[in-house]
């Protein structure tokens, strides 16, 4: 009875915890389509003399298999300016560098601009909250996504 009991407790503890995957995400939403947001982002980024490591387009992958996906695109760019002094704190931060965004089109038909947050990256490699380059990346990255996000 009593192991029932706190089966029972446990099952309901554990429904009572939304397991999320946003956590650890920072979401903005565009008022323009995924393919103007991420020409809007990638132009944004040239001009700031980052470089654009990639641009991932998931639903023409799909298409290539005869499978339908809306409109999902990956950016990856980064700076070396501000991406090296973070792996010098922290080697293993190199397992999230060069940085990502990627842009969706959403049930709704609005284009979600998606991210890691830098404080969780950071933690997880033992990089403080406080780090000059991570300060600074983050900066970097919410502006740029806040220029497209409107």
């Amino acid at each position: 009875m009593r192991a029932l009991a706190l089966t029972s407790f446990l099952a309901a503890a554990i429904l009572a915890v939304p397991a999320t995957a946003e956590e650890g995400m920072i979401f903005k939403t565009a008022s323009t389509d995924v393919a103007e947001t991420v020409e809007a982002f990638t132009s944004i980024l040239a001009k700031k003399g980052a470089t654009v490591f990639a641009v991932i387009e998931h639903h023409n992958g799909a298409a290539s298999v005869d499978l339908e996906m809306k409109p999902n695109t990956v950016v990856v760019f980064g700076n070396p300016k501000m991406g090296t002094p973070l792996m010098q704190a922290s080697p293993t931060i190199g397992l999230d560098l060069p940085l990502r965004v990627v842009f969706y089109e959403d049930e709704d038909g609005k284009t979600q601009i998606v991210y890691h947050d830098l404080d969780a990256i950071a933690k997880e490699h033992g990089v403080p909250n406080d780090h000059p380059a991570l300060m600074k990346a983050k900066g970097a990255i919410r502006n740029l996504t806040d220029a497209v996000a409107k």
